[in-house]
């Protein structure tokens, strides 16, 4: 692994539009913990949930927008079109069983390159995929006190579809500008993988000759690429910027650093760094279970709490 370069998947934030549902689904259902309940810092009048990991360990979130105002979002050209999670390889029946239980529609498991797979959707219509790995021992760190046992829980992010109407331009911006690697490619996809590949480092491209998709709930908002430190992250702001594209300035999300910018198929990514981490303002056995603002909107929280609907947080005991 060299420290000057992109390491994998940091996150994936999508669209939802209800929070208990949403809660409900990603903590009590497929028992990913939730390591913080904040806003969105661009419209504080919206959730942002996360979910991931016992530690919040990069490469294991996935993240959440909440509107409950929000139209459906259409899937098309310029979006992610599928979400990969990793469950070991062994705990295909385990995971069959559970979302039978809780009367999730799922399709398989079927044979895939990648393992067993199977496909289900998240109650807004996120297009989720569960992988059966046997090499994910060391990418996340199971929650003990989740609803999930530890021997069959979700480690993180295996990678992520998107659908783009050019291969060839999207495929040159990864490896030309973002510093991946091709290691697959066929008729109509494409296969890429960041740092040393392997599970949440992946990311295939479908070419697709459909119409723009939209972004609302059940839909990607952004996938964000994970870098070591700032430095790595001012240079890859530096290369985008001499190569003519758009790209922010340098955003403090207090629990990471973070650029935004299109690649050529119009796909929103973002580099964001490691830390510094999630329990910068919470200790870790008390993750996910308060509202957490930024400093700059403290000022702000009686209005923000107001405006913001009441949730439940699940209790494991009640999803075993």
């Amino acid at each position: 692994m060299k420290r000057d370069r992109i390491l994998g998947i940091h996150h994936v934030t999508a669209i939802s539009r209800d929070p208990q549902e949403n809660l409900n689904f990603y903590t009590g259902i497929l028992g990913l913990r939730l390591v913080k309940i904040s806003v969105n810092q661009d419209d504080p009048t919206a959730y942002h949930f996360f979910y991931a990991d016992e530690q919040g360990t990069p490469g294991t979130d996935i993240t959440f927008f909440i509107y409950p105002n929000a139209s459906k979002g259409v899937t098309g050209a310029g979006q992610v079109k599928e979400v990969s999670l990793n469950i070991p390889s062994e705990s295909i029946d385990y995971w069959l069983q559970r979302l039978q239980r809780y009367g999730v529609r799922f399709r398989g498991p079927r044979r895939t390159d990648d393992g067993l797979a199977i496909d289900l959707e998240d109650p807004d219509g996120l297009n989720l995929r569960l992988i059966g790995r046997s090499d994910i021992e060391n990418i996340a760190k199971p929650w003990r006190k989740g609803p999930v046992p530890r021997e069959h829980a979700i480690r993180g992010l295996f990678g992520v579809l998107i659908s783009v109407d050019s291969c060839r331009h999207s495929g040159w911006f990864l490896e030309e500008v973002l510093g991946f690697r091709k290691i697959y490619e066929g008729p109509s996809r494409h296969r890429y993988v960041a740092d040393d590949g392997g599970p949440s480092k992946i990311i295939d491209v479908e070419c697709t000759d459909t119409s723009p998709g939209s972004i609302g709930y059940g839909s990607v908002h952004h996938v964000a690429w994970r870098v070591k430190d700032p430095e790595t992250q001012i240079m890859y702001r530096e290369k985008l910027e001499k190569l003519g594209f758009y790209v922010t300035p340098v955003i403090d999300r207090k629990w990471f650093r973070s650029i935004y910018f299109r690649e050529p198929g119009y796909v929103l990514y973002e580099i964001a760094t490691d830390g510094p981490g999630f329990q910068i303002d919470e200790p870790p056995e008390e993750l996910g279970t308060k509202l957490v603002l930024p400093e700059w909107l403290e000022d702000r929280r009686e209005a923000i709490e107001r405006s913001l609907p009441k949730i439940n947080i699940p209790n494991p005991e009640n999803w075993r």
